[in-house]
């Protein structure tokens, strides 16, 4: 398990099983959550400036962003599809 806190939520991702669980800052994590909060992700990119990019589809077209500083707020990515 990876655990990595962005400006607004811990995000916790277990590699083996590919899916991470986003919570609310301040949110007791000692136990993980119900399964039903698990999603599914395809990789994760860390970039020099704090930011960490999560992709959520096997093409990487539709990307979720966040900062570890406060920066940036969360933000979702769209992307075309590859030709």
């Amino acid at each position: 398990m990876r655990r990595i806190e962005s400006t607004h939520s811990i995000w916790i991702f277990d590699e083996a099983r590919m899916v991470y669980c986003r919570l609310p800052k301040g949110v007791d994590t000692s136990s993980l959550p119900p399964e039903r909060d698990w999603q599914p992700y395809f990789g994760i990119e860390f970039e020099r400036s704090g930011a960490f990019t999560v992709a959520l589809n096997p093409d990487r077209t539709k990307l979720m962003r966040a900062w570890r500083e406060p920066a940036n707020p969360t933000t979702e990515l769209e992307l075309p599809p590859p030709d």
